[in-house]
């Protein structure tokens, strides 16, 4: 009999837009949360590292506060590694071109995708970014996810990903669809499965393919959730508006959207987000699937996730589904 599974999943990240937002706030106390409520579920999670931030804080650690934010974080990191987490690879390229004037970031978008690096580039900057994860982190990363969700197309990916030896990645969700300045995906052509190997185009299975795509489960949400989530972090901030301290890149065409159509989103344990996860682990025993994959960030997660996510790994486990790694 095929074991069930649910793999949480953490971006480990900071903000992109206007501010970053601390690394204390946004990252580190946020895990922190995390790793005594996966002690006390005796559960493990995954953490899906924004390694260019890692190699840009030791770029500039001339300046004390990038130095000692390092060494915070390599601090985490190896203590997530020591508690049974796993930690997989999460690339945004746009750090390739972020200066630190000593206290704060000066982000550039201008190019978010790999895509928009030349093929040599963008297996350099896999390859540089992962190996010192791996330094920091003291461990052998085989997992890996896009940032932004932009896989596409998977020939920037491929060749890196073989020579740093990681074959699964947790970038797709069925549906999942995005045209923006700064980032774009096209998952409509994805199947509706929860898993699949491939080997060029990360929506296409194939049979024999050295790749396993574990796919972020999907999630259709209804307007009326957006409008309920508006007011709740008007009228009850302390519990569900984010913790961390920083600005997101913002579509507003997008925003917008939200409150007047049907979006399709992703299984996700941000803010009230988690709210939802028990009813789409109901969709997936209804679609006879054997895993689901939740996304995160620590930075989103607000004081109402973590009693949320308590009672899904809870819940899944009443359904026989077990909370684990890749």
């Amino acid at each position: 009999m095929i074991e069930k599974k649910v793999h949480i999943t953490f971006d480990y990240e900071l903000f992109f837009g206007d501010s970053t937002g601390s690394v204390q706030n946004c990252i580190l106390n946020p895990t922190n949360k995390l790793i005594e409520l996966a002690r006390n579920k005796k559960v493990n999670f995954i953490f899906f590292v924004d390694a260019g931030y890692l190699y840009k804080l030791n770029q500039f650690s001339n300046y004390p506060k990038a130095e000692a934010d390092l060494k915070l974080i390599t601090e985490q990191l190896r203590l997530l590694v020591l508690e049974g987490h796993e930690i997989g690879l999460h690339v945004h390229p746009h750090w390739e071109d972020c200066i630190y004037d000593g206290d704060k970031w000066e982000m550039s978008i201008k190019r978010y995708k790999l895509s928009d690096f030349s093929l040599p580039e963008a297996t350099a900057i896999i390859n540089k970014y992962n190996q010192f994860l791996e330094l920091v982190a003291q461990v052998k990363v085989k997992s890996f996810r896009a940032g932004g969700w932009c896989i596409q197309p998977f020939s920037f990916f491929k060749e890196a990903l073989i020579a740093n030896q990681i074959y699964i990645d947790s970038s797709v969700f069925y549906n999942g669809f995005h045209q923006y300045t700064a980032h774009a995906y096209d998952f409509r052509n994805a199947p509706a499965i929860s898993e699949w190997n491939f080997n060029d185009n990360e929506c296409k299975p194939e049979k024999n393919g050295i790749f396993t795509e574990m796919a972020i489960t999907s999630d259709r949400i209804h307007p009326f959730f957006y409008i309920s989530l508006y007011l709740k972090m008007k009228m009850n901030p302390l519990r569900f508006k984010p913790e961390g301290d920083g600005m997101w890149l913002k579509d507003k065409g997008k925003i917008y959207r939200q409150f007047y159509s049907y979006t399709n989103h992703f299984a996700c344990s941000d803010g009230f987000f988690a709210s939802r996860l028990k009813s789409i682990l109901d969709q997936v025993l209804n679609k006879n699937l054997n895993r689901m994959v939740v996304l995160g960030h620590p930075k989103s997660l607000a004081q109402c996730s973590y009693s949320y996510l308590a009672d899904f790994i809870d819940y899944a486990n009443e359904k026989n589904y077990k909370i684990s790694v890749f």
